[in-house]
């Protein structure tokens, strides 16, 4: 996973997966392996820290948000079907 490393005076660089990083006491700590870190940056001197998704995960599983959209959607039909059958109850008792 990527990251997108915000500085405190605003600068942003990206980073790629293959940095590894870690936050211990507020320092944070990247490298290209994990424990043996090249770049100590003080903790007065970023802000923000934003993780990017891996691609691939990201196409092969839908966002939290798009399940819930297609659990609704689900649900809207079933309650529409439900209303179709009641109506045609009631042209039934007409007769």
């Amino acid at each position: 996973m990527g990251f997108k490393l915000t500085y405190s005076d605003g600068q942003a660089d990206d980073y790629d997966k293959s940095t590894q990083w870690a936050v211990e006491d507020g320092v944070l700590k990247m490298g290209r392996e994990a424990g043996k870190w090249t770049v100590l940056v003080s903790p007065s001197h970023w802000a923000t820290i934003e993780v990017s998704q891996d691609e691939d995960a990201s196409k092969d599983q839908p966002a939290d948000d798009e399940d819930e959209r297609d659990e609704d959607t689900s649900r809207d039909r079933d309650h529409d079907e439900d209303n179709d059958h009641d109506e045609d109850d009631d042209h039934d008792e007409d007769h």
